[in-house]
C-alpha cells in the first residue's frame, strides 16, 4: 500500500510532537485519496522529545524517521496579498504555527495545501531511512526501490 515520506525540519518536528502543529503546509499534494499514512523524516539537525515512562529521545544530527501520522484531509488554499492579509484563514495560521508573512513568502503566487495531521504516533526509537522502501513511477505502474536519499519535500513509500 502506498504511503508518503515527508521531510520536516527539527524545529517543526518539535511542534508536531508537542501537538501544537496540526497542519503541515506544502506546495504539492500526493495523488492519494485521504486518509493515508505519512512518515515523518526529521532533516539534519538536533531534536529532543519526550517518549514513554518520562524518558526523552535526543537526536543529534537528525536524518531519521521519528514517527508517523494519518493525513485525513488536505485543503487547498491561497495566501492573499499583504494588503488583504486580514482575509487569511486564522485557523490555518494557528494550526500550521506559521506567520502570514512566512506563508506568503513560501507560496510566492502559488496555491498551497494544508495536510491535516491526525492519529500521530512518535517512535520511542527513531528508524533509519534504510528501513523503508520507496516507490518509483514507471510507465507500467509503481516499482519498489531502495531509498538512497531523503525526500526533498516528500515522496511515495511502501507502507
Amino acid at each position: 500500500m502506498k504511503a508518503v515520506m515527508l521531510s520536516i525540519q527539527p524545529k517543526w518536528c518539535e511542534l508536531i510532537v508537542s501537538g501544537e502543529k496540526t497542519l503541515e503546509v506544502r506546495k504539492a499534494r500526493p495523488k492519494l485519496e485521504t486518509p493515508f499514512k505519512v512518515y515523518i523524516y526529521c532533516t539534519k539537525g538536533n531534536l529532543s522529545y519526550p517518549v514513554g515512562d518520562g524518558m526523552a529521545c535526543h537526536i543529534n544530527g537528525g536524518m531519521v524517521v521519528i514517527g508517523e501520522f494519518i493525513c485525513d484531509k488536505i485543503e487547498r488554499f491561497d495566501v492573499p496579498y499583504p494588503a488583504y492579509q486580514s482575509k487569511m484563514r486564522k485557523d490555518i495560521l494557528e494550526q500550521s504555527c506559521c506567520t502570514y508573512y512566512a506563508l506568503h513568502r513560501y507560496a510566492y503566487h502559488d496555491v498551497l495545501y494544508a495536510w491535516h495531521i491526525s492519529d500521530l504516533k512518535i517512535y520511542d526509537k527513531p528508524k533509519p531511512l534504510s528501513e523503508f522502501t520507496g516507490l518509483r513511477e514507471t510507465k507500467f505502474g509503481l516499482e519498489p526501490v531502495s531509498l538512497q536519499r531523503p525526500p526533498q519535500s516528500w515522496y511515495y513509500v511502501e507502507e
